[in-house]
């Protein structure tokens, strides 16, 4: 039953700043490990490749399994409880990272870190949805989206900066991040909001965490597993899906609630995401594989051959929601997914001429990041369809779109370059023709999801149940006004 409170008085601009902090720390963690193979393969030795890869394996797995539970958790305990907890459990886990002695103990301690990522990511997006003013949304959330961006192009670099010290620095450099995120997360977020006080659904946990762990466990070791191994898996992840959507469609409060499908905007914003990020992973992992292995570049000069795509993201995406506001949300996606594939057009047909970096990859990059910073927030911003007790769920079932999307993205470029080893180019051109129906697919997500929508006092006069829900998640006085 839903139980409206006062919530404590605040600054929406400080609650966006804490949870950006927050999507830094997570996506951060994603990007980073990887420049530190090389460095777990010395310290670990003799564990084979295989072995370290499970570092960012179970980093991966964990966080897509674990996001929903996590969601459904933080709208009924309290989202402002869940987001310091797992803040904690992030910085406690990156000092057991750190300070790991052997592989296992620190493969352990990055399963507790994803576990942790998993609470921050749909809370934090959760607190930018309900902390700010229907009107101010589309730019809270494109200031959060840029700030992701930023540290997707950071960590690479600032991995390879810490890498001179030590990779144990990699993981101690969130502790103090952590710990300003924590004390400022105490004493300026919300400190009463608007929860639902539900039965734990632990069946349907169990199953969306056999599913989605099966499922993404198949997807990342495609390239070292046996085909009837890797199909198998799939088969069984696929086959739990099916039982937990007959489970959700039948229980009477189930852990991911059907309501949350009900808007054709979140159905077309999840389907979305998910095309859009199989294209970015394959973009991403072909691109840097073109520069590693055909273009000779170091790991640390790749690292930084990338940043000009996340950068230019972020900076697009502080615009994002002045521009959604004026163009429309089915402008801002269609606009993006044909900059998407103008980029994949571009590597497609001048990647084999010449490895000349500023004529081939950084023109392809920066029209990539402009796409990136029109898809991503507009997205995104398709959580705030769903009722407001349920905006964490909402929020991570977007961004487990985006887990098992990157997934099927690596998966999905390991088999066309397994399919040419002897011609590696050839792989990757085809991965770029792959990347084009995946910005085609996110075209028609971003068409699909344009339903046209009621102006909140209409709406909320059709549904009572709305008038409720805006109530509770800005009372009167909850928070100043600002406008844009």
């Amino acid at each position: 039953m839903t139980r409206p409170v006062p919530r404590k008085s605040g600054s929406p601009w400080l609650v966006l700043a804490i949870a950006s902090a927050a999507n830094f720390l997570t996506i951060l963690d994603l990007w980073v490990v990887n420049i530190a193979y090389p460095a777990f393969e010395r310290t670990f030795a003799p564990a084979s490749l295989s072995d370290v890869s499970w570092i960012l394996n179970v980093y991966a797995i964990l966080l897509a399994a674990f996001l929903i539970p996590a969601g459904r958790l933080a709208d009924s305990a309290g989202r402002r409880a869940c987001f310091l907890a797992g803040t904690v459990l992030f910085g406690v886990s990156s000092l057991a990272c750190g300070f790991s002695p052997g592989l296992a103990s620190l493969i352990v301690a990055r399963a507790a870190q994803a576990m942790a990522a998993a609470m921050l990511m749909p809370t934090s997006l959760g607190f930018v949805l309900s902390a700010f003013e229907p009107r101010e949304r589309g730019t809270a959330i494109g200031i959060w989206a840029a700030v992701g961006a930023a540290a997707a192009s950071s960590g690479p670099v600032l991995g390879g900066l810490l890498m001179v010290l030590s990779w144990r620095w990699i993981f101690f450099i969130n502790v103090p991040l952590v710990l300003a995120t924590v004390v400022a997360g105490a004493l300026y977020l919300p400190a009463y909001e608007e929860r639902i006080r539900r039965r734990i659904d632990l069946l349907g946990a169990l199953l969306v965490f056999g599913a989605m762990a099966l499922v993404c466990t198949a997807l990342v070791e495609v390239r070292d597993w046996a085909p009837w191994r890797t199909w198998s898996t799939l088969g069984a992840g696929l086959l739990v899906a099916a039982v937990f959507v007959v489970h959700v469609r039948r229980h009477p409060d189930p852990i991911v609630a059907p309501r949350l499908f009900a808007a054709r905007t979140f159905r077309a914003g999840a389907a979305g995401i998910f095309a859009y990020y199989v294209g970015f992973a394959m973009m991403l992992v072909g691109t840097t594989l073109l520069l590693t292995d055909h273009w000779h570049f170091s790991v640390l000069q790749a690292a930084i051959g990338i940043v000009p795509g996340p950068f230019t993201a972020s900076l697009v995406s502080l615009f994002a929601g002045r521009l959604s506001a004026r163009l429309g949300a089915r402008t801002m996606v269609v606009a993006g997914a044909l900059l998407f594939a103008g980029a994949a057009t571009w590597l497609l047909f001048l990647a084999g001429t010449v490895p000349d970096y500023g004529v081939v990859v950084l023109p392809s990059f920066i029209v990539w990041g402009v796409a990136n910073g029109l898809i991503q927030p507009t997205l995104f911003a398709k959580a705030r369809a769903v009722p407001s007790a349920d905006l964490a769920s909402g929020s991570a079932v977007l961004t487990m779109a985006r887990q098992l999307g990157s997934a099927f993205g690596v998966a999905g470029l390991v088999a066309v370059l397994g399919a040419s080893p002897a011609a590696g180019l050839d792989g990757l051109r085809r991965s770029w023709v792959m990347v084009l129906a995946t910005a085609a697919l996110t075209a028609v997500a971003g068409l699909w999801g344009n339903e046209p929508e009621t102006p909140s006092v209409v709406r909320e006069a059709r549904e009572p149940h709305a008038v409720r829900d805006a109530h509770d998640a800005h009372p009167p006085g909850a928070f100043p006004s600002h406008g844009e």
